[in-house]
């Protein structure tokens, strides 16, 4: 089994247990590759999470390049010491705005020999996250003028910024950006993208306002230029070769999917030649390869596809390969007569 997408409470203030608890795990587990991804520091005070905040912002930005470095050389440590696992060092990119994605790229120059790829995602719209909490996540789309379209837009054009800069070998959770929508109280007015918020229709043209749930399984196609731009960064993505992971974490959280739901999923699956991969995002012990069943029904039941693709390390470590498992050879893991 694989994941290419992950993290410890050693490196990120919302992890829990060591990064070598989590390796003993992966090994108890039986994974074939497991991909450590630590998040890479980000360079503004403004854009650390709250939990990740003190009162001496510079010493809590220098803190983040400490553990850093530190999961560099840690990640190293246990590299060398597991053999029944292919554990495949990389990071994962805050493309939080066009200064962290050359960061990001700085980063990849400077660790070449350790960092063996990057998973490239967004969390951040406008300098907003949008993966922490549904306020900010509020914050975020009321800085896009509480405008859906356009909030979707201003994620997947600085997601494009991030791929023409980076190139990275796997995209991570590719529609994060649904996480925090809301399930009941939001509307949307689909021929603009304006949202309003009401317990009732009453107030609201039924010809054109819709609950944003009713539209959130085909939420990518309602506007004719969000999808555009998907297509644009999923055909980008295929013109490098680059990989889009199938992340768990997406039920883990609530959402009915994993990430990415299906109508971006089968847009990758037209403009990419399903290049998918696998990754839990675990955060935690507990998390390693969490709703792993789940998922593994919606890529073969939901995707309808035949096998997934995942790194390998060729030439002693020095270079990544990518390769492709069939669904029988997965589903006959021996993964899952211990999960």
């Amino acid at each position: 089994m694989f994941s290419h997408h992950s993290h410890s409470g050693d490196y990120i203030s919302h992890g829990v247990d060591t990064l070598d608890a989590i390796v003993e795990e992966v090994q108890r587990r039986g994974f074939h590759t497991y991909c450590l991804t630590e998040h890479m520091p980000r360079l503004e005070e403004t854009l650390l999470y709250p939990e990740e905040r003190t009162t001496d912002s510079l010493n809590d930005l220098k803190r983040l390049r400490l553990q850093f470095q530190k999961y560099l050389e840690h990640s190293q440590r246990i590299k060398k010491q597991i053999v029944d696992v292919n554990l495949i060092v990389g990071m994962e990119v805050e493309g939080c705005n066009s200064k962290h994605i050359g960061y990001a790229r700085d980063l990849m120059d400077q660790h070449k020999e350790v960092l063996k790829f990057c998973v490239g995602s967004i969390h951040h719209v406008n300098d907003i996250p949008i993966d922490y909490n549904q306020a900010l996540w509020f914050a975020a789309l009321e800085s896009s003028g509480n405008n859906l379209r356009k909030f979707l837009l201003d994620y997947f054009e600085l997601q494009y910024d991030m791929l023409k800069t980076l190139k990275p070998k796997v995209v991570g959770h590719f529609d994060l950006i649904r996480l925090f929508m809301p399930e009941d109280g939001m509307f949307v007015d689909k021929s603009t993208g304006e949202v309003a918020f009401s317990a009732t229709k009453d107030d609201l043209d039924l010809g054109t306002w819709t609950r944003v749930m009713d539209i959130s399984p085909s939420l990518i196609s309602i506007w004719s230029d969000v999808e555009a731009v998907v297509i644009r960064n999923i055909a980008f993505i295929n013109s490098y070769k680059g990989l889009i992971e199938i992340n768990s974490s997406g039920i883990r959280k609530g959402l009915v999917e994993p990430y990415p739901h299906r109508d971006v999923a089968n847009l990758v699956k037209k403009y990419a030649n399903s290049r998918f991969v696998l990754s839990d995002d675990a955060h935690s012990v507990a998390q390693v390869g969490v709703a792993y069943n789940k998922t593994l029904q919606y890529i073969e039941h939901v995707l309808q596809l035949q096998g997934i693709y995942y790194l390998s390390e060729i030439h002693n470590g020095a270079e990544l390969d990518v390769k492709y498992m069939s669904l029988g050879e997965i589903k006959a893991n021996s993964f899952w007569k211990s999960n």
